[in-house]
């Protein structure tokens, strides 16, 4: 009895039913047989077969499919990235990120053998095919099908919701190709211009592929034919061109024929027998019925299961949700949507493989505090996200996010080395009848990177002042990209004084924005979203022109001019600068630029390179707002700028901090012994200038001296005071 429980919940109810119309069937069988043993016997060994034949062509189809639907999805989570639309929609691609993040995957025995990056015009940008770099442009390659593919879904390719897949012949053979907009996660792309990136993976139907395949879905010596055997099943893989890619064939198994081989030699003698066989062969098709309605549990498991977590996927949680949705509208849901803080430095220094491990111990911890009733999923990447329903589901969601920022801020041991990351964490609480299913994980998602934005380690619950929040930086950021065009920012300068003489030397270039039609926005409130919307680069071009063209005229005035990180890791930033000096004529020994220190010590190869190139066409280099980071004696070594800037955090503090005053001194002595220049910002008193001068500082900066004004205010102001001193 207790068997046949056990066999009733493991077995769907259309495989029993399949089952027990095959146990009638035998019953009714043997009561012919007698009659007809002959005839019957033969019937029912060539219907058997005519079945069997039936259930493996459909298992062959479900096999095709389930590969089209793996490749879609696997895909469309890889082109649904926000890191990849930051990395990829920018003037060049940084190979170097593409082969960490997809490159290293692509061989053979991994889920794709190559994957491909495509620009507007279906160009490719950058491959890699099985383990090798791929040099070619001509997306031909990926043969008639893709293009037919590509052509046939114009739509789903401009929205990027999801990946098409399709098979194609390409160079290498018959293959799944799929192709997906590389966009963000959740929201459709925007600020791209006419600039797309597209994702393209293959994976070609090699001899291992094939032989999974027929093992997942039991289906005997399958294997790819470029032609059909008319003698054996076979199944057409057809691309969207309607050309026949490649042919799966296999061996039929034939169970009917069989059982009446055997028992063909005794029939007419032994009617008992018969029975027997005939009851056997009921057996063996109602085993054949079980074992291939085990083969469509698993492959909707497989579709439905993250394969490293163990843990169900996004479109299983989605999937439960709208099922809950369809039952209970009304019923509270409440969304926990977890992002881990420093996976991809893990990834980055101790390779994916620790990753991979770190995710299976963090999905295992956070299994241990999943609440009753609650689903737990990885959402692709280092995103999990919990899912509880009901009146008490905030309570329980909050102590879960509270025990998994427990977890994941203490160290975790990997092996024989032990890991520090943390969590940003959302939680977003809303009955589906106030909002969609996906309105209710944006909400999640958006309140998971507030608690990343605003420091990390932390849990934030949505509300609607982060909709807010995040309506005004995209304000801001539409208005950033028109004031460009329409002219509405400016530039403004503030002297930089000689600290024996007091006489002005210099001038800082920044950025203002007067003729914002919403009234002037100080630059703390954009620079931020213009770096990281990407439009600081244009901005920066900006000042670096207009500060050129308006010092070029003032021939005894030094011009320093800020750089971003962003800038710095442009490529072509050197090239860029030099296009400025020509065009506007301005004496590069007059130049200086100022780089933060953070930028350096991330990237220090490149930007070694860059101060470099530019040093040795004249243009001098200030290392701006020491004092605040962590910049060693051998960096300012290595990186050889001309001028070190003490930030007015250090020496605003000289007059009543000793230990401020010591550090300045301390930085003095050790740009002096480096043969550097030293610029004291945040100037704001004569006790200032008296201690900084005492100190060694060779020029001054601040509201002591002047704020930042326009070019002619501030000529005046030099003019008024005689032979442009401030003293």
């Amino acid at each position: 009895m207790k068997l046949w429980r056990q066999w009733r919940m493991n077995v769907s109810p259309t495989a029993r039913m399949l089952i027990a119309t095959v146990a009638l069937c035998g019953i009714a069988t043997i009561a012919a047989v007698v009659i007809l043993l002959n005839a019957s016997l033969s019937a029912i060994a060539a219907k058997s077969d005519e079945m069997d034949g039936h259930r493996s062509n459909d298992t062959a189809q479900a096999a095709a499919q389930a590969l089209l639907t793996h490749m879609t999805q696997k895909t469309t989570d890889n082109a649904q990235w926000d890191d990849a639309v930051d990395e990829l929609y920018r003037d060049s691609v940084d190979t170097a990120w593409l082969q960490r993040t997809w490159g290293v995957t692509a061989l053979d025995k991994r889920t794709y053998d190559g994957v491909f990056v495509l620009d507007e015009n279906r160009r490719i940008l950058w491959g890699r095919f099985r383990g090798q770099a791929f040099t070619g442009t001509d997306a031909r390659m990926f043969g008639s099908g893709f293009a037919a593919l590509v052509a046939a879904h114009p739509g789903q390719l401009a929205s990027g919701e999801t990946a098409v897949s399709g098979f194609s012949l390409t160079r290498y053979g018959p293959a799944v190709v799929s192709i997906s907009l590389v966009r963000p996660v959740e929201h459709p792309l925007s600020g791209a211009g006419t600039m797309r990136r597209y994702l393209v993976m293959t994976r070609h139907f090699t001899p291992g592929l094939v032989q999974g395949l027929g093992t997942a879905f039991r289906l005997d010596h399958l294997r790819a034919a470029p032609a059909a055997d008319r003698h054996i099943p076979f199944l057409n893989l057809t691309g969207a061109d309607g050309r026949v890619v490649a042919h799966l064939t296999w061996k039929p198994r034939l169970s009917g024929a069989l059982a009446a081989r055997a028992a063909a030699p005794r029939i007419q003698q032994i009617t008992w027998l018969i029975s027997v066989l005939v009851l056997v062969f009921v057996g063996v098709s109602g085993y054949a019925l079980h074992r291939l309605a085990q083969s469509e549990a698993t492959a909707k498991r497989f579709a439905l299961t993250d394969n490293l977590s163990g843990l169900p996927n996004r479109r299983a949680l989605f999937e439960h949700l709208q099922s809950e949705g369809k039952k209970h509208k009304a019923r509270m849901q409440t969304v926990v949507f977890i992002d881990l803080d420093g996976f991809k430095d893990v990834n980055d220094i101790y390779g994916h493989n620790t990753g991979d491990k770190l995710i299976m111990i963090v999905a295992a911890a956070l299994k241990k505090y999943l609440p009753e009733k609650g689903m737990l999923a990885r959402m692709g990447g280092d995103e999990f996200a919990l899912l509880i329903a009901g009146h008490d589901g905030p309570a329980k969601a909050q102590g879960f996010a509270e025990a998994a920022l427990a977890f994941v801020g203490a160290p975790i041991r990997i092996g024989d080395r032990s890991v520090q990351i943390g969590a940003s964490i959302g939680i977003a609480i809303s009955t589906l009848k106030a909002c969609t299913s996906h309105e209710l994980f944006r909400r999640a998602d958006l309140a998971m990177y507030h608690s990343k934005a605003t420091g990390k380690g932390r849990i934030t619950h949505y509300d609607a002042e982060l909709d807010a929040a995040r309506q005004h930086k995209q304000a801001v950021e539409q208005g950033i990209r028109k004031g460009l065009q329409n002219g509405e920012f400016d530039v403004v300068y503030q002297p930089i004084v000689d600290a024996r003489t007091q006489r002005v030397t210099s001038v800082e270039a920044l950025v203002r924005w007067p003729g914002r039609p919403e009234g002037p926005l100080p630059p703390d409130q954009f620079i931020d979203i213009a770096e990281t919307s990407g439009l600081i680069h244009e901005i920066g071009q900006f000042v670096l022109r207009k500060a050129c063209a308006d010092l070029k005229a003032v021939p005894d005035l030094r011009l320093s001019v800020n750089i971003s990180p962003a800038q710095f890791r442009d490529p072509e930033f050197e090239r860029k600068v030099d296009a400025v000096i020509d065009e506007t004529g301005f004496p590069v020994d007059r130049l200086e630029l100022e780089v933060t220190e953070g930028y350096l010590i991330e990237n220090p190869d490149r930007a070694i390179a860059a101060v470099a190139n530019l040093k040795a066409r004249g243009v001098s280099f200030a290392l701006d707002d020491f004092g605040t980071g962590y910049s060693s004696i051998g960096y300012l070594r290595r990186f050889n700028f001309d001028r070190i800037k003490i930030d007015k955090s250090l020496a605003g503090r000289i007059d009543r901090d000793p230990q401020a005053a010591a550090l300045v001194a301390g930085t003095v002595n050790i740009a002096a012994a480096l043969k550097m220049l030293v610029t004291a910002e945040g100037v704001e008193t004569e006790e200032h200038v008296r201690l900084l001068r005492l100190a060694g500082c060779n020029t001054l900066q601040g509201y002591y001296f002047s704020r930042p004004k326009a070019l002619r205010d501030v000529l005046a102001m030099l003019e008024q005071n005689g032979k442009r001193s401030v003293a």
